[in-house]
């Protein structure tokens, strides 16, 4: 009977097409917008855990108090600030200390020239972070060097310069000695990095940060987690300046904010999508009490030759719950689509942007049971009055 059931659902879905389709599109869009969604945003989510896992969870960064933005450049706060180095290297559990200055010199590369951000490092720092600060042509920056630098892969190709070419930032020459592997993160990609300083002997600001970094051990010992040391740097800051005016914080709080942040993101559009799938559930609802309605005459003759109330609700049933699967796997993969045409469209409107898609199988697993019920739910009152019907009044309807 349930073959049969089956038979007579697809041959009425068939008979009717155009109404069938447009109902059918209506799931097709709230499923695709969910799929686009959440794939977007698992893909987001991996990404971010991929550039922490490369940069490592056992650092602890120092910044000004104020606006933080996204990347490893996080954590640059509104103003610079003088700090002693050398206490934070006497703490136990501490592998490197070094600091970065970030700013917007004058920079001339041949015909192209401008302002542009410029990270002052120590030449120690991209040495610890060799992973994550990692050179796709060249080297990295050697402590004692002066006037030499390494450029990220977007600004290389903005300003035209390959390892062994030369530029001037303000008055003086730099040689490039490194190109850094692309990565998900725009700071980097876009990073002039020098000698720390000769950008401060630049700008004129000795001994003065942007940012902070101090790399602990990989696999904190009793009492020297990253935590603990990031707690011991704060105390140590807050006496050093007499106030605490700085923020300190670990990488795994730093990646803590942004998952969050992704999160809610990410089920506030995943909300605003399932709208439309409702929107289709209703559409799906509206067409299944119509099909009542002209297919009252053979509900009669169903039940004349013996047809029970449980056959005709679930053919209503089975009916409406094909038009919502048909609908989330033409959804699901319109969805996937629309994701992977984001992922490299993205970069021809905001440059330097990454974008990935999390395939996730159970998601699609997930969203196309939830249009099969969510369509069988919808046609289940229209069903429902469908069964009830009496033969009698049913074979007289015209």
């Amino acid at each position: 009977m349930l073959l049969d059931n089956i038979r007579l659902s697809v041959r009425n879905l068939r008979h009717r097409p155009k109404r069938s389709w447009l109902t059918i599109l209506g799931i097709l869009i709230g499923v695709a917008a969910v799929i686009a969604l959440v794939s977007l945003g698992q893909g987001m989510q991996r990404s971010i855990t991929q550039e922490f896992e490369a940069f490592g969870y056992n650092v602890v960064m120092i910044a000004g108090h104020g606006g933080h933005h996204l990347g490893m450049g996080a954590m640059l706060g509104t103003y610079d600030f003088q700090l002693d180095l050398a206490p934070l290297q006497k703490i136990s559990g501490v592998e490197a200390v070094g600091g970065v200055l970030v700013k917007t010199p004058y920079i001339s590369a041949g015909r192209r020239e401008g302002y542009l951000l410029t990270w002052g490092m120590a030449p120690e720092l991209m040495q610890a972070f060799g992973n994550y600060y990692k050179p796709e042509l060249g080297r990295a920056l050697n402590p004692g060097e002066t006037q030499t630098a390494v450029l990220g892969s977007n600004v290389a190709q903005d300003l035209g310069l390959s390892v062994g070419d030369k530029f001037v930032i303000e008055t003086l020459e730099f040689e490039v000695v490194g190109l850094l592997e692309r990565r998900a993160d725009p700071d980097v990609n876009y990073a002039i990095m020098v000698p720390i300083a000769t950008l401060q002997e630049l700008v004129g600001e000795r001994n003065r940060f942007s940012l902070v970094m101090i790399r602990t051990a990989q696999h904190g010992h009793a009492g020297h987690d990253a935590a603990s040391i990031a707690k011991e740097v704060r105390r140590m800051v807050t006496e050093q300046r007499g106030k605490d005016d700085l923020n300190v914080h670990t990488t795994g709080e730093m990646l803590d904010l942004m998952q969050n942040l992704v999160g809610i993101l990410q089920a506030a559009l995943g909300g605003i999508a399932a709208i439309s799938l409702l929107v289709g559930g209703v559409g799906v609802m509206n067409t299944m009490y119509t099909a009542v309605l002209e297919r009252t005459r053979e509900i009669g003759v169903m039940k004349a030759v013996g047809a029970r109330r449980r056959h005709i609700l679930w053919l209503f049933l089975l009916e409406s719950g094909f038009m919502g699967l048909i609908g989330g796997v033409l959804g699901a993969l319109t969805g996937l689509l629309i994701a992977v045409g984001i992922k490299f469209s993205a970069p021809l409107f905001i440059s330097g942007t990454q974008l990935e898609v999390g395939f996730s199988p159970g998601l699609m697993l997930g969203v196309l049971s939830f249009s099969f019920v969510l369509g069988a739910l919808s046609g289940f009152f229209p069903a429902r009055d469908a069964a009830k019907l009496p033969p009698v009044e049913a074979l007289r309807y015209e």
